[in-house]
């Protein structure tokens, strides 16, 4: 396949969801409800903007984050917020050097991104390969893309760019093991589905189940999941493997569903992760649990994971959390270094605009892992772009089906 010179930018940028995955993975988004579920609502959590030009914006961002921001106290003093043409630019001047996450959306982008059901767009999350070639990374359950047959691991070059509407686009596809076709993708609405590619292994007698979990942001994670452990309960499987590689965050109450129902009735009602506001909001600090029950929960003694750099904040509280001794759980990490985010984010509107800044620093029940610096893995694999999820001969998973056979890595 010969590299397309001629490429169009938006394929960069395919797709509503690659836009919010390529955000989310470079912030490492994490919020909770739980704050806002407390009857004594803190006042930070409402901008009360009567005036939406752009110096009142960024007044308040400025004065919002002398006050609620994690590291309030070391916000430069004297800043004028009036010279700054936007307020991402007054964002990046003020953000702390440890601060690689907190960002601004548009409200509809907001809207569209955590509080739909639904999303609109192709479905495909690419990247380029060693010749410089589209190769697929990733394909939305119940997507255009995925009704074409087009999944991870396929090449492709665009014959015809984005629309004129927006709303198709016409690729060829080199799969790996078929020979090449056109197909053209329509825009079109369809239902979120985070968890996907469930599997189910035998090893040596041994059942394992695998599933990838791409993000912990919508409504249906918690019933979808329910769902899937349902079913490795009845199969009664006996290890279990969570491929969080592109895993960017999201909610921290859906993190802690997941790890109920990982570890089960040893970890009931356990603290999930201890959470820290700045010196001022300390009267707000608070935790997070586990679930007090859950009919689907494995009781399971070990768990493996499937990581890369893009997994991120709530893919690590999991992580972390489960690693409290008091969980007496075995959490073993494949593939590459987690990406660092031990902290929170809650969103904040203001006018047209959605900010989410770090406001508290997480821990687990030990309060022993800081992990700025990300997890390193048990087991050092790549991330084989090409393979599918679910193929044993894919090196993520390959290396965790050989630990749980051999009990080593490769």
């Amino acid at each position: 396949m010969k590299s397309n010179q001629k490429r169009s930018k938006s394929l960069i940028l395919i797709t509503l969801f690659t836009i919010f995955l390529t955000l989310f993975n470079s912030c490492g988004g994490s919020s909770s409800n739980r704050v806002a579920k407390k009857q004594n609502t803190p006042s930070f959590l409402e901008s009360n903007l009567t005036e939406c030009d752009l110096r009142s914006r960024n007044r308040f961002l400025y004065s919002f984050l002398q006050d609620a921001y994690y590291w309030a106290d070391e916000v430069p003093k004297g800043i004028d917020p009036s010279r700054f043409n936007s307020e991402d630019e007054l964002l990046q001047k003020l953000k702390n050097k440890k601060d690689r996450f907190s960002f601004i959306l548009d409200l509809d982008l907001y809207a569209q991104t955590f509080e739909s059901q639904t999303s609109e767009d192709f479905g495909i999350l690419s990247d380029l390969d060693e010749e410089n070639n589209y190769r697929v990374v990733y394909v939305s359950p119940n997507s255009p893309a995925s009704k074409a047959g087009i999944k991870r691991s396929d090449r492709y070059e665009v014959l015809k760019g984005l629309s004129e509407d927006n709303k198709s686009v016409q690729l060829r596809i080199y799969p790996k093991d078929s020979p090449a076709r056109v197909v053209t993708l329509y825009r079109k609405s369809f239902l979120k589905k985070e968890v996907g590619y469930e599997k189910i292994f035998t090893i040596n007698g041994k059942k394992v189940g695998y599933f990838v979990l791409n993000s912990f942001v919508g409504e249906r994670i918690d019933r979808d999941l329910d769902q899937l452990f349902a079913d490795f309960k009845r199969e009664g499987i006996d290890d279990l493997i969570v491929d969080l590689r592109y895993n960017g965050g999201g909610n921290i109450d859906i993190s802690a569903h997941l790890a109920t129902l990982i570890s089960g009735q040893k970890s009931f009602s356990h603290i999930f992760q201890h959470h820290q506001f700045n010196r001022k909001y300390s009267k707000y600090n608070d935790n997070s649990y586990f679930d007090r029950y859950s009919p689907y929960a494995l009781d399971m003694k070990r768990v493996f994971f499937i990581t890369t750099e893009n997994t991120a904040s709530a893919s690590e509280s999991i992580i972390s959390a489960l690693r409290a001794r008091e969980n007496g759980m075995s959490v073993i990490i494949i593939g590459s270094k987690t990406y660092g985010k031990p902290y929170s984010m809650l969103p904040i509107k203001f006018c047209n605009k959605v900010l989410f800044p770090i406001m508290m620093k997480n821990f687990n029940a030990d309060y022993d892992e800081d992990y700025d610096d990300g997890f390193s893995p048990t087991c050092e694999a790549l991330d084989d772009k090409d393979h599918n999820f679910g193929d044993i001969k894919e090196r993520s998973l390959n290396e965790s089906l050989y630990y749980i056979e051999f009990g080593y890595c490769q």
